[in-house]
């Protein structure tokens, strides 16, 4: 009996020890990492960079309604009107091209266009097709950016739209 005893004892000891955490190893509260500052400085920057792509966009906007106010060499409301279907229509073409070539759409009529025209030359391409896919594949354009312009570009449709329909 005494035998069992001492076994009995043996496994309350090292289950004891095992199962708890000395005092001293354990953290305490002010050592261990603030989780919400993390994620408010998360929510911070993610809405500083936010801000700076939309600021952006706003001036590329403003930059080439000028250009086309300028190209018009005119300010009426049919001027102001073309001035922003122009700035939308480079907005979404550029936003398209963007998603285009990130999701690889493209790409066989690229990769052959290049492949072919410098095989006319009498030069061999750098990238294999198969190649080039990849190297798209494994460092993609950031979608931040494309959809960035595509809502810029949804933002001059409005008043695209509203010149349109005044003019009519």
């Amino acid at each position: 009996m005494s035998d069992l005893k001492n076994k009995l004892k043996f496994v309350e000891q090292t289950s004891k020890q095992d199962f708890f955490i000395p005092e001293d190893e354990a953290k305490s509260e002010d050592e261990k990492p603030n989780h919400t500052e993390r994620e408010i400085n998360a929510k911070k920057q993610k809405r500083a960079r936010i801000f700076k792509a939309f600021l952006t966009m706003f001036l590329i906007s403003i930059a080439l309604i000028g250009f086309g106010l300028l190209w018009q060499w005119d300010l009426s409301l049919m001027a102001i009107g073309d001035a922003i279907w122009l700035a939308f229509a480079i907005e979404l073409m550029f936003g398209w091209m963007l998603f285009v070539y990130n999701h690889n759409i493209l790409s066989p009529f690229i990769h052959g266009v290049k492949s072919f025209s410098l095989m006319i030359i009498g030069k061999k391409p750098k990238l294999d097709y198969y190649t080039y896919m990849k190297k798209i594949q494994d460092d993609p354009i950031p979608s931040f950016y494309y959809i960035t312009v595509l809502i810029s570009a949804g933002i001059l449709l409005i008043p695209a739209l509203i010149t349109l329909f005044i003019l009519t």
